[in-house]
């Protein structure tokens, strides 16, 4: 699917299903999809979507450090996009067992 095609309605039918993030260099992460939401007053006039974020978690532990990266995301059904940049965000309340992750689309 084309990046410009995407919406928020084509990720939140798979809330709580695992998406595999891959780094250009090989590196795999397999993150749950715990939030989609638009952001309406983030949408850029004459865009033709809503702008969203994902937020994708998984277990901390053996995970690099890294600062935003492009990684390619895959899922059974929804297929594979990108490359996307991803940050690594922080939990609230942060809870350091876990790596949270967020995706911009705007």
């Amino acid at each position: 699917m084309e990046l410009h095609l995407l919406s928020a309605a084509v990720f939140t039918p798979h809330l709580n299903t695992v998406f595999t993030m891959v780094s250009e260099d090989g590196l795999e992460i397999a993150a749950t999809l715990t939030d989609c939401q638009e952001r309406p007053r983030s949408t850029m006039r004459g865009s033709p979507r809503t702008a969203f974020d994902l937020v994708l978690e998984c277990p901390a532990e053996g995970l690099p450090f890294f600062n935003g990266a492009a990684f390619t995301l895959r899922h059974p059904v929804v297929g594979s996009l990108g490359p996307l940049h991803v940050e690594r965000i922080l939990t609230a309340p942060a809870d350091a067992g876990t790596a949270c992750f967020q995706i911009i689309f705007n």
